[in-house]
Formats: structure tokens, sequence, C-alpha cells
């Protein structure tokens, strides 16, 4: 098993017990005590879990999971919202890409793409891009947290040399009556610079996201030109809000 598909077993069980101990983990993931430590260690330094005497427990810090976990969770709605939002893309288009998990599957429907550039702030996306297609990539150059996300005012500012023809973003929440919510402060300032340059703002959002408002006021809905689901929402207002904005499979 790799290392970071053990740290996403172990912060799923963290998460779903509230609190481990390490013979549990052990016995879990089939490793060794030793090893299981040395995850908790390295975990701990990133602040997704807080050890504990013989065992671990989540922070108590309000934030998004980090992004290993949350690039293995709902991937079949993600996959259904990429291939919808691939029909957006064309030869010779400008793209703003936020370091969402719902926004990667979307590379692969890039490879094929001629003169198309991608301005993002995210270290794991322009990896794909250069992996996987033959964008260029613009990297917005910031303060990097979570070893991938670049953030800070120097991103904000760098945003503004440039206008795109397409963004495509998440959210940790979206409801009718909030808008759309985050936890992360330092995505969202970027994200609302982004929307200010570009010229169709395409909300990609698996339907767990429904309902649900978080701390951080991202946009309102009226500000967004699509978004895409993997299904119709179980929310009538929500969806007579979007109207034709809405886009499902």
């Amino acid at each position: 098993m790799l290392k970071t598909e053990r740290y996403s077993k172990i912060y799923d069980l963290v998460k779903d017990k509230k609190s481990v101990t390490v013979q549990y983990l052990s016995r879990k993931l089939y490793t060794s005590e030793a090893t299981i430590r040395r995850d908790l260690a390295d975990m701990e330094k990133s602040n997704l879990i807080k050890r504990v005497w013989g065992g671990a427990m989540l922070p108590t810090v309000n934030k998004d999971a980090p992004l290993f976990v949350r690039e293995q969770t709902n991937q079949a709605a993600k996959e259904k919202i990429a291939r919808i939002a691939a029909r957006f893309l064309h030869n010779s288009c400008s793209v703003f890409m936020d370091p969402s998990s719902t926004c990667l599957p979307l590379i692969q429907y890039m490879k094929d793409l001629k003169n198309i550039v991608v301005v993002t702030n995210s270290l794991h996306v322009s990896k794909m891009l250069a992996n996987e297609t033959e964008a260029s990539i613009i990297i917005l150059g910031g303060h990097v947290y979570e070893g991938t996300i670049l953030a800070g005012r120097t991103v904000v500012e760098a945003v503004r040399q440039y206008h795109t023809d397409l963004m495509f973003f998440s959210c940790s929440g979206i409801s009718a009556s909030a808008g759309l919510t985050s936890l992360e402060p330092r995505v969202v300032e970027v994200s609302q610079e982004m929307m200010r340059h570009t010229s169709k703002r395409i909300l990609l959002a698996d339907s767990s996201k429904v309902g649900v408002e978080t701390l951080l006021t991202l946009s309102d809905l009226s500000v967004l030109d699509y978004v895409i689901m993997e299904k119709v929402p179980d929310d009538p207002e929500l969806v007579r809000i979007l109207g034709d904005r809405l886009i499902t499979e």
C-alpha cells in the first residue's frame, strides 16, 4: 500500500471513529505498529490528525479534508461532472483552474486540445497538466500550503494580469440561502479574484455539497454562468434559482 493511500485510510478511520488506537489502525491496515506511529507523526505535522497517548484523534481546526483524501471521495460523481464540463473545452481556449479535487478529472479531457492555456494556483494541477497534456501552464506564485496550493496577496495580484475564457472551480457547500461557501480563506480570496477576470464561471460540485453551508462566503449564485452536477439535486429551491444554468447528465 502506498504511503498516501495509507494516510487516506488512516484519516478516514480517525474521522469515522473520532479517536483510534495505534493497535486498531495496525489491525485494520495490516501494517506494523511502528509504521503506523511514523505515519501519525507525519500526519500530525500536516495538521491532519492530533496524536494522543496510544493513538490519534482529529484536530479541532475546522477545515476541508486534505487533497489526497478529497481526491478519493465521490470519484464516480466527479468523473461524470468532468465528462459534462469537457463540452466547454475547445482548442485555443484559456482556463482558470482552482486546486479543488473536483477539477482534477477534467484534465484527462485536455489531452488532445491544441493551444490551450491553463492558469492555476495548484502545483498538483500543474504537474498533472504537464504529465498528461500539451497545455501551456501558468502557475500563480505565492505562499505554498498543504504542499501544493499557492495563495496569498501575490497570487491575488498575479490573477489580475490575466483574463480567461473559462473558470472551473468548486466549493465546500452550495445552498439556496447561503450561495457558495468555503472553509478555506486562502482559496476564497484567489477564487473571487479569478471570477472577476474570466468570461464564464463554471462551478463543478457533486451533489453531496448541496445544502451545506460553511464558514466563509465564496460568492452569490447570481455570479455563476453554469453549475455542473452529476445529477439533479434534491433541493427544489436551488434548482429553481439556477434554472437553465444547472447542467446534469
